[in-house]
């Protein structure tokens, strides 16, 4: 039963698409559209469980078979959140969080107060706690955690407050509750008189994808609050770098007649590659940001060099709505 469920779950996908695209051909958010920041989607038991940035009392979550229809709120914290931050450091910011499966666990990376933290729970749904309620880096500042697991290490990139809020990465001890700060450097900053640096000397967002081989790392450029926030990619033959930007990018800006597109998350489903990432309200107000998502697909790029991809986006677009 379960499988013909999610067979049919798949083909609502596939025709359901271009209907909901339709509905918002203006670029503003709809009725029940799903309205989170900074998404990140984790597939765990044949569910995708979508975190946010949403609320200041900690993280939410919803959970959907087919990534269209998302539940009301399913979380087991306190107000119905994952994390609440009565179980964790922190008061209020609480911002993009990313979750990942360890064993029988679940491990949720998150900013609170403009400080990396971690949180466990042995749910999807938490309540994500922590034992000692202390950021990663207590004297200094960060956002947008992303942990990529490699050669059977784990490594954090994350947006350092230290000089150009470029992206940084560090390798993480086994048990992921501290960064190896020795092993700290800078892997990217936004290049100025280009479209990562318009608006803001920021890049943030990084997210790893290791393809056929070499290491693509897709992040978000020239500040959240523009209507030209944008995702780009780079590519490396080495988990630490250089990353060498495509000439093409943006790969990902003002999608589908959408405004301020960016923050996004690679999600790997039956059907192919999604990315979930978030926009302007409409095109006069930036918040609250809604999701939305789109087909990806990497293709083969002579003309970036052998044995290079990049990352494909298509013009189809998905509307996620809460039931």
């Amino acid at each position: 039963m379960y499988k013909l469920f999610f067979a049919l779950s798949l083909l609502l996908l596939m025709y359901v698409e271009p209907s909901v695209a339709q509905s918002s051909a203006t670029g503003s958010a709809v009725e029940n559209q799903l309205l989170l920041a900074d998404p990140c989607v984790l597939e765990d038991d044949g569910w995708y469980y979508i975190y946010g940035t949403h609320s200041n009392d900690g993280i939410v979550v919803y959970r959907s078979r087919d990534m269209l229809s998302w539940s009301d709120l399913c979380g087991n914290a306190k107000g119905g959140l994952a994390l609440h931050k009565d179980d964790v450091w922190g008061d209020f910011w609480f911002w993009a969080p990313e979750v990942y499966k360890i064993g029988d666990k679940y491990f949720m990376t998150y900013s609170a107060e403009e400080h990396i933290c971690y949180a466990e729970s042995d749910s999807p749904c938490g309540p994500f706690v922590q034992t000692e309620q202390k950021p990663y880096l207590p004297e200094e500042k960060g956002i947008d955690s992303h942990i990529f697991f490699d050669g059977g290490k784990a490594y954090m990139f994350w947006v350092r407050f230290d000089g150009p809020y470029g992206i940084w990465m560090a390798e993480l001890t086994p048990d992921l509750h501290a960064l190896k700060m020795e092993t700290a450097r800078l892997i990217f900053e936004p290049m100025p008189d280009s479209w990562e640096h318009v608006q803001a000397h920021v890049s943030e967002g990084p997210a790893i994808t290791k393809y056929k081989g070499k290491y693509y790392m897709t992040y978000s450029c020239n500040d959240y609050q523009s209507k030209d926030y944008a995702v780009g990619i780079a590519v490396a033959d080495n988990i630490a770098g250089p990353y060498e930007r495509h000439p093409d990018n943006p790969i990902l800006h003002r999608h589908a007649g959408y405004v301020g597109t960016g923050h996004h998350t690679l999600t790997p489903t039956p059907r192919g590659l999604y990315m979930v990432y978030h926009a302007h309200y409409d095109h006069q107000r930036i918040h609250p940001r809604q999701t939305l998502i789109t087909p990806v697909k990497f293709i083969r790029d002579k003309e970036w060099g052998r044995g290079r991809y990049t990352l494909s986006v298509s013009d189809e677009l998905i509307i996620p709505k809460t039931k």
